[in-house]
């Protein structure tokens, strides 16, 4: 007997319109922070997510940068649990490898969205 395939599971993302402005906020932020690697931006576009942090409730002990002061900036966060399951680590980057605005139809360290799409360094990787 053949069965026809299932419909894929699909997860709607529910949230609200303040919070779509506030993503979208914070988005553009790290866009426009030209964090090339090996770079004092690196550091700058950590510093910036770990402000919103802080500013989400993080506590200073919860949310930090570590590395090196002059060109990484490697963001700590912990969220705490219930202690309900086990723990897990998420790990990504904000650094990016550089990028002429003569190779891009818009600015790169401008967010944009064009079309249904997201235009800017970092968006098809770990800043969004």
């Amino acid at each position: 007997m053949l069965c026809g395939a299932a419909e894929p599971a699909r997860a709607q993302l529910r949230t609200s319109p303040t919070d779509s402005v506030l993503a979208r906020s914070i988005f553009a932020e790290l866009v426009g922070i030209r964090s090339i690697s090996g770079t004092r931006e690196t550091v700058d576009a950590a510093n910036a997510l770990v402000r919103r942090l802080h500013a989400a409730g993080f506590s200073e002990q919860d949310a930090f940068v570590a590395g090196s002061a002059d060109t990484i900036g490697n963001v700590v966060v912990r969220l705490r649990g219930r202690g309900l399951g086990p723990p897990i680590l998420l790990m990504a980057h904000l650094d990016v490898v550089p990028a002429l605005r003569e190779d891009w139809s818009t600015d790169p360290f401008v967010l944009t969205e064009k079309d249904g799409w997201w235009y800017g360094r970092g968006t098809i990787d770990n800043k969004e």
